[in-house]
């Protein structure tokens, strides 16, 4: 295996040394033709989206934006922001990995297995049904959803592929969007992530499918989106005797990954979420005086009606069939041995459902329909009932919990101008099971320009009276129990950011308070740190580049008072160092290495039984980069891009833990394509 790492490793030198010779008769542009901006992250929304007629095209390439126009909506009130769909020229690679989630993540190895952002402040709020939390990037909302107005049919295809037969990953995604006049779109989505897994009891399959459609007109704006998702996951509970990967010259044998032994087999995590969503304003204006030569004049909205319904059906269920039977003072199943408690007998078959339908009624003041007027103002009603299931306490009945919540709440903003801009919101729980829950939450906007470049400052904050979820408080199964009675969580958080256009340098700093922070701890058990808990992150973006030559780094510094509750590494970094041109005036090349890294600490373990992430304090990880050497181009509509993953084992010890006993996949090939199609 390292012979071959070693002849892999020198062809990537002799490629890139090639790349690197002007008698490769490779064509050097001028910076205008080949810069492209990295992703950035983006603390306000942008400007709202004009009624369909108005709407400016926002997309990378010319030819898109005289046919595509694409946005995504506030899932409360059907508010349209404009965006741009995915056709970044440059690091397509990276979001094929789960390592490209963030800075530092903590996955199981395998595309489409759980995964947590080891960068505190990127992490979300927990949802009703926690167990979808750890599988965020790949959940689908329609606050996520894209959607379009297109001249013509618009498609994208992508495709990823890894590995050989028996441990071979792959990922299809699929998009058709249309037009039926000028009013009325409908897409298709559909997502099919499938690894077999380089581990034993890894494989993971999702399937999505999503239908969205949405009718624009002077008066009425109606988006419908509706979805189904299915993930099945093995379950292995992580390796058995780490030395496989730390130390494998020590196994007196020749083994593959598929041989290393695992804590148990023939396990499994299934989920399954079913949504249906509509939203839908009426708009009350008037219309200006037509201009010469004109029909009408052009429609102004003053306020808007708006409902929204979402309906939500979310199912897990975790079992086993490791129903080896061995002797412990008396039988029981190979499984059982791993956890502390049983409550009941038997073949593990633990199974929870949610269901939630929520309807917001809003009345919205329209910003920009007079001169004079600065700022959208939007108030709101919502009420959501939420319905709970799963075992009883002798595991062969069910025991079932309902409640309702009210929440009133407002939005004023300012999303026109350059100068300033702002987005201020607030809700509070005035019924039901939600009574007394509060956030308020705000961010402003504001730059200047200096010698022609804008230089860009953003401040945030929040404070949040959260209460505890009920999967957080109530949950029954074979090996954990719990009927809690925590304490409303509280967060106060102020942060900031500021781009540096003559350096590129981009500065997020932030900080949070928490008090009754609820966590998993070393038993695995949900508890709620009483004392005060403060986090601090600093993260510097910093892009360089010589002529052909660039080098992007993002480095954070994270420090949490209480690293039993909140564990987080010090420093943690992604480096990605690259030549970027053209080739024959068409093909554009990106040729690199990139790493992430972070030092030791205690990382968060992963229990299969709960889908969570608790804090151990048994084994650090860290002080070891999961580097990829890639080659990622783009011709016309298609996008293309070899890669090895995990190139650091070829010219060091390997060390590549991302959870405890969860090793990343080896040093391994992979390849994707994403093309567009406009027809």
């Amino acid at each position: 295996m390292r012979k071959k790492g070693y002849i892999l490793l020198v062809c990537l030198s002799c490629l890139w040394t090639i790349a690197s010779f002007p008698q490769a008769h490779i064509i050097f542009p001028d910076s205008s033709q080949i810069t492209s901006d990295r992703d950035s992250l983006d603390l306000l929304p942008h400007k709202s989206v004009s009624p369909a007629s108005d709407i400016q095209p926002q997309s990378d390439s010319v030819k898109e934006r005289q046919r595509i126009t694409v946005w995504k909506i506030d899932e409360r009130t059907g508010e349209r922001y404009e965006t741009s769909i995915d056709t970044a020229i440059y690091n397509y690679q990276r979001t094929t990995l789960p390592d490209g989630y963030s800075v530092a993540v903590g996955h199981l190895g395998n595309l489409g297995l759980p995964l947590f952002s080891k960068i505190f402040f990127d992490r979300k709020e927990k949802s009703q049904f926690v167990f979808y939390d750890a599988y965020d990037p790949y959940n689908k909302n329609p606050e996520n959803q894209l959607f379009f107005n297109v001249r013509l049919p618009y498609s994208r295809l992508n495709y990823q592929m890894a590995g050989a037969t028996e441990d071979k990953e792959e990922r299809f995604e699929g998009r058709l969007t249309m037009n039926f006049g000028k009013r009325l779109n409908v897409g298709l989505e559909v997502d099919y992530p499938y690894a077999r897994g380089f581990y034993n009891s890894q494989a993971a399959k999702h399937i999505d499918w999503i239908l969205h459609g949405n009718y624009l007109s002077d008066r009425v704006e109606v988006h419908a989106y509706a979805s189904t998702a299915e993930i099945t996951n093995y379950e292995n509970g992580g390796i058995a005797d780490d030395r496989f990967i730390t130390q494998p010259d020590s196994i007196e044998q020749d083994f593959k990954t598929k041989d290393i032994p695992t804590k148990f087999s023939k396990t499994w995590n299934r989920l399954k979420t079913d949504q249906f969503y509509l939203t839908g304003r009426y708009n009350l204006g008037y219309r200006k005086e037509p201009v010469e030569g004109g029909e009408k004049g052009e429609f102004v909205p003053v306020a808007s009606l708006i409902l929204t319904s979402r309906y939500r059906e979310q199912y897990r269920r975790f079992l086993s069939y490791d129903t080896a039977y061995v002797d412990q003072e008396k039988q029981i199943q190979a499984i059982d041995t791993v956890y502390r408690n049983r409550f009941y007998y038997g073949a593990v078959d633990d199974s929870t459902h949610y269901t939630s339908f929520k309807n917001t009624l809003a009345l919205s003041m329209r910003e920009g329909f007079r001169d004079w007027v600065k700022f959208g103002l939007t108030a709101f009603v919502e009420h959501d009932v939420r319905k709970y299931s799963m075992i009883d306490t002798v595991g062969t009945m069910r025991t079932s919990h309902k409640e309702n919540s009210v929440v009133v709440g407002g939005i004023l903003n300012k999303r026109q101008g350059e100068n300033l801009r702002f987005n201020i919101r607030a809700d509070l729980g005035v019924a039901g099971y939600n009574l007394g829950e509060f956030r308020a939450m705000g961010n402003v906007e504001t730059g200047f320009n200096i010698s022609g470049k804008r230089t860009e400052l953003v401040g945030e904050a929040y404070v949040k009276n959260l209460k505890p979820k009920y999967l957080e408080e109530n949950y029954h199964s074979k090996y954990f129990w719990w009927n809690n009675d925590f304490g409303d969580i509280r967060r106060v958080y102020f942060g900031g950011k500021l781009f540096i256009p003559f350096t590129n340098t981009t500065i997020r700093a932030g900080v949070e308070n928490l008090k009754n922070y609820i966590y998993f701890d070393e038993n695995k058990d949900p508890v709620q740190a009483t004392d005060n808990v403060q986090v601090f992150s600093i993260q510097v973006d910093q892009d360089l580049r010589f002529g052909v030559f660039n080098w992007n780094n993002q480095v954070v510094y994270q420090t949490s008072s209480n690293q039993h509750a909140i564990p987080v590494p010090t420093l943690s970094v992604y480096s990605n160092m690259f030549l970027k041109t053209k080739i024959v005036n068409e093909l554009t090349l990106q040729l690199g290495i990139d790493a992430h890294y972070h030092t030791k600490y205690y990382v968060p373990g992963y229990e299969p039984a709960l889908l969570q992430f608790y804090n151990q304090r048994e084994m650090k990880i860290g002080n070891f980069p999961i580097a990829t050497a890639y080659a990622n181009m783009h011709l016309k509509q298609t996008r293309f891009f070899l890669m090895f993953y995990n190139i650091a084992p070829l010219v060091m010890d390997p060390d590549y833990f991302s959870l405890p006993h969860y090793p990343v996949n080896p040093t391994l090939f992979k390849i994707g394509l994403s093309v567009n199609l406009y027809n």
